[in-house]
């Protein structure tokens, strides 16, 4: 009887040890990023406060090796080699450095939110989980500012440490003006720059000016206002435009025309043009820009007024419209522009067995426009384009 309960309370040890063998498999924790990334910020940290540089290096090394290569890995890499005078652009993805930069730059955002806990909840894996107003990010503002000392930086080391010691304006102002040219960083930036200007802009306008003709047609129809609107759309450098134009009011002078089988004078007039105008940039510094103006349209001329309530005819005159001219904008920075243009229009109405309206005219408009793309306008002012 001994030997059997002996048997009885050998099984049910056995039993309870592996019981207690899956419950620490089921609840143990596998290392993750987030834990290595708050942990190795940790202890660069305490590293750098004893400028041991060399644990540092360790420890990023160890964090890259587990996590890849995040922004604040790459941030650190950055610094630690400019700091050991190793700094190279050969280990630096091209596809990813802008990226990396945008990125920084977002935190920076980011980091005056008053919901800034909770927008770093939504997306603390692109921001490699290091939390925002953190004492990782505090530590390499302090590094950069003390790398920015030292006389003998490299532009390019200069550029990445005007970045991370939060002086953005002289980051961007550096590839602006081409300060760092050959890096990879400055080829990154003109990609960048080049496909941000190929966006595509949408265009919607109204438009308000005066109508100046010349010889017989400012004789007989005379001095007018012009209302209207256009919509379009900008690609690279050239902006395609349909534009509709109205010229109300009174003729300077009765004139003659040919309606119904006779002669009959008329007294009134109510002009417009449609047409497909074009805009080609000659400079532009992103607040003021300079066109190059041309179009082809039809110019139309209502001399006699229909009536539909007793069924009577009206009188069209129509020609065929060029023009050229220039145009001058003040781009604001809310995706509008005023425009001003003036274009001289080649016209010739056809008025058959009436008064010759021949004559060309000047048109003097001034322009209100919604004009962007909203990616591009955000991409702009990233990238201080503007």
């Amino acid at each position: 009887m001994k030997n059997v309960l002996l048997f009885i309370a050998f099984l049910i040890s056995i039993s309870s040890i592996a019981q207690t063998n899956i419950d620490k498999e089921l609840l143990a924790q596998t290392p993750n990023c987030e834990n290595v990334a708050f942990n190795s910020s940790r202890l660069i940290d305490r590293y750098f406060e004893r400028k041991n540089y060399d644990s540092i290096n360790v420890v990023s090394t160890r964090w890259e090796e587990f996590c890849g290569t995040t922004e604040p890995i790459f941030r650190m890499k950055v610094l630690q080699q400019i700091q050991s005078k190793t700094f190279s652009e050969e280990w630096i993805n091209k596809d990813y450095l802008m990226n990396f930069i945008l990125l920084y730059l977002d935190r920076l955002d980011y980091s005056k939110e008053p919901n800034v806990k909770l927008i770093y909840e939504r997306y603390k894996i692109s921001f490699g989980y290091i939390s925002f107003n953190s004492p990782f990010d505090d530590l390499t503002v302090i590094w950069a500012n003390s790398l920015l000392e030292n006389e003998d930086l490299l532009p390019v080391e200069r550029a990445f440490c005007l970045l991370y010691s939060n002086q953005t304006d002289a980051f961007w102002q550096i590839l602006k003006e081409q300060k760092v040219s050959g890096t990879k960083l400055q080829e990154v930036y003109a990609q960048q720059v080049r496909k941000t200007k190929k966006m595509v802009e949408g265009n919607i306008g109204i438009l308000s000016g005066i109508f100046l003709p010349q010889s017989n047609l400012k004789e007989f129809i005379g001095v007018k206002p012009i209302f209207g609107f256009q919509v379009g759309a900008k690609i690279n450098k050239i902006q395609y435009d349909l534009t509709l134009a109205f010229r109300p009011g009174k003729p300077a002078n009765p004139y003659n025309v040919f309606f119904e089988d006779e002669i009959v004078e008329t007294n009134y007039q109510f002009g417009g043009y449609v047409g497909l105008d074009g805009a080609y940039e000659l400079t532009n510094n992103y607040r003021n820009e300079l066109d190059l103006l041309g179009g082809i349209g039809a110019e139309i001329m209502d001399a006699i007024k229909g009536d539909p309530n007793v069924e009577s005819d009206s009188k069209t005159l129509g020609s065929l419209n060029l023009n050229l001219g220039f145009g001058y904008r003040i781009y604001s920075k809310k995706m509008s522009f005023i425009g001003l243009q003036t274009k001289y229009n080649f016209v010739n109405l056809n008025n058959e067995k009436g008064t010759n309206l021949k004559g060309n005219y000047i048109s003097l408009v001034l322009t209100y426009n919604y004009f962007g793309n909203i990616q591009k306008h955000s991409s702009m002012q990233r990238l201080k384009m503007k």
